[in-house]
């Protein structure tokens, strides 16, 4: 098998760490991975006055994959590259249980389901502003509820963008992603998630989009419920779910909340696909408070290498991965503070990779 080359960006806080935690496994492990450390984040920015040099964008642009850190305010320079300019549409954001991971639920066992998030638009199109200005340029404008721009007085405005193409899109590729997981043992469900009784034009045409998708897979189970009541159902029920679709801000809420069934943020990969590079990243972000002090749990860096491997077509070793994440939750010898340890970082890396030597 011919090396794949995969660039590792560490970014800000602890990301260099939980970068370099996967990086270790990967190598060690002896997969067939040419593994790229370029500058970026705070170390490039205070050696060479750049967060994201160009000789690291090459190597983006020319990478098979690239496996990400964390974004600080240092870094949101590369995760706006690797997000908006290879325009990559999906999060992918998979919750699954590891026996011995600490779970705010009684019974965690079985839960096992993927929240796929437009990446794009949505609430995050950052079109924000000044409520004047559109006083000023839709003066006849009324809501729904008689009021004018100018009857709000002074403020700020966020527009919410739904287009048909990133719905259209997002929709295709949910659909296909279910089937996948079908054919790999799964329900084969995917439920919409919206908010279409008070958002009626946006999530409107949002839930009419994916339900014409649906209708050209058959065999597909397809349910939709508004955001509120999905989130109440993730904590009475959440192992009847397989595949859930929505929009961008409500996928990045119902996602962290669902983290937290699984054990947190600190098991919670994460995958960018659908551009002209994929990138994988742990959700956690950057926090700071825990940098370079060897406590951070690595897991979810690690998870996120492993849906690298799966998006590389390398699936024998994404499960051994995966396995050996699961064994050492499962023997509960070396588990970080999160979940009830005291292994450092790199303790905890070693142990995954003693599973898979």
């Amino acid at each position: 098998m011919s090396k794949k080359t995969i660039v590792a960006l560490g970014g800000d806080g602890v990301g260099p760490e939980v970068v370099e935690a996967a990086c270790q496994i990967l190598e060690g492990a002896g997969f067939a991975l040419e593994i790229l450390k370029p500058p970026a984040g705070e170390m490039a920015q205070e050696k060479y006055g750049d967060a994201f040099p160009e000789e690291t964008r090459i190597m983006c642009d020319q990478a098979d994959a690239i496996l990400f850190g964390a974004t600080g305010a240092t870094s949101i320079v590369i995760l706006a590259y690797l997000r908006w300019i290879l325009d990559n549409f999906v999060n992918i954001r998979p919750v699954k249980y590891f026996a011995g991971a600490q779970s705010c639920l009684k019974d965690p066992q079985g839960i096992d389901f993927v929240i796929l998030r437009e990446n794009s638009e949505g609430l995050y199109s950052f079109a924000e502003g000044d409520l004047e200005l559109l006083s000023d340029k839709l003066p006849d404008y009324r809501t729904l509820i008689g009021k004018s721009f100018s009857d709000f007085g002074k403020g700020k405005f966020a527009v919410r963008i739904i287009s048909e193409k990133g719905v259209r899109r997002l929709a295709k590729f949910a659909c296909e992603y279910t089937v996948s997981r079908k054919n790999n043992g799964h329900p084969g469900k995917l439920t919409c998630v919206s908010k279409s009784n008070v958002l009626r034009q946006t999530d409107g045409l949002f839930e009419q989009v994916v339900k014409d998708e649906v209708a050209k897979y058959a065999g597909l189970n397809y349910e939709q419920f508004y955001v509120d009541d999905t989130a109440r159902r993730l904590l009475k029920y959440p192992g009847s779910f397989d595949v859930l679709v929505t929009s961008n801000m409500f996928g990045d809420v119902l996602a962290d909340e669902a983290a937290e069934l699984v054990g947190g943020l600190g098991m919670a990969g994460s995958a960018c696909v659908g551009g002209r590079v994929a990138y994988f990243e742990p959700v956690h972000g950057s926090a700071p408070k825990y940098a370079k002090r060897n406590i951070i749990n690595p897991t979810a860096a690690i998870l996120s290498a492993g849906l690298m491997l799966e998006y590389l077509d390398m699936n024998a070793e994404a499960n051994t991965l995966e396995n050996a994440v699961a064994a050492v939750y499962r023997e509960g010898k070396y588990l970080t503070y999160d979940h009830g340890g005291n292994t450092s970082t790199s303790d905890f890396t070693k142990a995954v990779l003693s599973q898979i030597r």
